[in-house]
C-alpha cells in the first residue's frame, strides 16, 4: 500500500486486521462475532485483503526452539540500478525467509535460515556473493527472538 493510493482499508477492514493480528488463526466465525458482522462478509473481505497483498497469514517457527537451524540478518548494501535484480534473486534463493528494502546505512536487509555457522558461511560465499549488484554485505547472527509480531499498532489501524 503506497501514499500515492486512496486508503483501500475502511474501518472493518481495520478491525478485522486487528483481529487477526491477534491470532491469526481465529475462526471467521469468532471475528464476525467481534466485530458485529456477518461470517460471510469477514470471509469476503480477508479474500480481498489477500487478493490486494495488504494481508499475509503466515506461521513463524522460532528456530532456536527447533534446535535444528539458526537466523541471521544480512545488511545489503548493493548497485542502485540492480536494486530490483537483487531483491529478485534474493527472493528466490529457499534459504531467505525475509526481505526488505531500508533506508539508512544499508539497502535491503534478508533473514536467512540455515542449519549452522558453516551453512550460513557457504549461502553468504555462493549465493550472495554471485549477486550481480551486491557492493557489501554485514550478517548479524540472530541468537534469540524475543517478540515476532507484525501488528500496526493502533496509531495505523485506528483505535
Amino acid at each position: 500500500m503506497t501514499s500515492q493510493n486512496s486508503d483501500p482499508l475502511d474501518d472493518l477492514d481495520r478491525s478485522i486486521l486487528r483481529e487477526l493480528e491477534s491470532d491469526g488463526r481465529r475462526a471467521f466465525r469468532q471475528i464476525a462475532r467481534n466485530v458485529r458482522s456477518s461470517e460471510a462478509t469477514v470471509r469476503a473481505r480477508v479474500k480481498r485483503m489477500q487478493d490486494l497483498d495488504i494481508l499475509r497469514i503466515v506461521a513463524f517457527a522460532d528456530p532456536e526452539r527447533l534446535g535444528d537451524a539458526q537466523l541471521a540478518l544480512v545488511l545489503l548494501r548493493v548497485d542502485p540500478r540492480r536494486h530490483r535484480d537483487v531483491v529478485a534473486a534474493l527472493v528466490a534463493l529457499p534459504q531467505v525467509t525475509y526481505v526488505s528494502t531500508l533506508m539508512g546505512r544499508a539497502d535491503i536487509c534478508a533473514e536467512v535460515r540455515s542449519a549452522d555457522n558453516h551453512d550460513l558461511w557457504e549461502f553468504l560465499n555462493t549465493k550472495v556473493s554471485a549477486i550481480e549488484g551486491v557492493r557489501d554485505t554485514e550478517t548479524i547472527t540472530v541468537l534469540s527472538v524475543h517478540k515476532l509480531r507484525y501488528d500496526q499498532g493502533a496509531g495505523l489501524l485506528g483505535s
